[in-house]
């Protein structure tokens, strides 16, 4: 059987065809790592990537789970050619689903996470066709550059995080923990360990949790004038550092954890 008749999600081309439509150069991930260390992108990437693989299986269950939780599902009009979407909304909120991916919106604004890279990207939801079954449909989505936009997106970001931990509460609550152990284990898997995802979202939310909060600005406080102060050539100004315990890297003083691995007085 050819490629071109092979189901969307088996073929090993389907997923170098979807980094092309990524947009994303070296330069523009790097722009990421500003804010988010890269072991943290690194966690997000593995932890979200199951989660979607878990939600695969969800779909397989009796009745469909995300059915049963609420979503409204689209097929696309040629199977081999699309993934099916499902959709949710949640008071202000919208969740849409592809096995390629997520779009997470609160009010006009909208956040694309794609299922094999952190790049997160900005979009304006009400340009999202109502039918979108491969990544090419979706509009136009931006790397946030601007502080506005890096704030808007880890606002969204941590929205979504904690939606997906409440989803996975629901999961175990309905079907229990053996059933997900079983789903997010690979058939080729020797483990017997259970995987709590529920757990790792909130572990998860708590980092970006700082990161959003470190990446607000201070509110301006009042300008009084005062006489210029001479500088001190003989004494260079010195700005106060901390050094990580655990990367070693240094911060400034009223930094409340280090910038590069999230450490904050414990091993991370």
């Amino acid at each position: 059987m050819s490629d071109e008749n092979q189901p969307y999600s088996k073929t090993g081309k389907f997923v170098e065809n979807l980094k092309t439509t990524q947009n994303s150069t070296d330069e523009d991930k790097e722009l990421y790592s500003k804010y988010v260390p890269k072991y943290i992108q690194k966690n997000w990437k593995s932890i979200f990537s199951k989660q979607l693989y878990g939600i695969g299986k969800d779909i397989l269950h009796t009745n469909n789970l995300l059915i049963q939780y609420g979503f409204t599902k689209q097929r696309p009009p040629v199977p081999e050619q699309g993934s099916s979407q499902y959709s949710f909304t949640d008071k202000n909120d919208q969740i849409h689903l592809w096995g390629f991916g997520m779009v997470f919106a609160s009010g006009n604004h909208g956040l694309y996470l794609w299922r094999h890279e952190f790049v997160p990207k900005l979009l304006d939801i009400n340009s999202l066709p109502s039918n979108v079954w491969s990544p090419e449909q979706l509009p136009e989505c931006t790397i946030p550059k601007t502080p506005d936009e890096t704030s808007l997106m880890l606002q969204l970001l941590v929205k979504s995080i904690k939606w997906l931990e409440r989803y996975e509460n629901w999961v175990v609550a309905t079907c229990g923990q053996s059933y997900r152990d079983k789903s997010l284990r690979s058939p080729n898997s020797s483990s017997t360990s259970s995987l709590y995802l529920d757990q790792k979202w909130s572990e998860l939310n708590e980092k970006f949790e700082k990161i959003l909060k470190n990446s607000e600005p201070e509110p301006v406080e009042d300008v009084i004038e005062t006489e210029p102060v001479q500088p001190n050539f003989e004494q260079p100004s010195v700005v106060p550092k901390n050094t990580c315990g655990a990367c070693g890297e240094n911060y400034p003083e009223d930094m409340k954890f280090c910038p590069s691995c999230s450490w904050e007085e414990l091993p991370c």
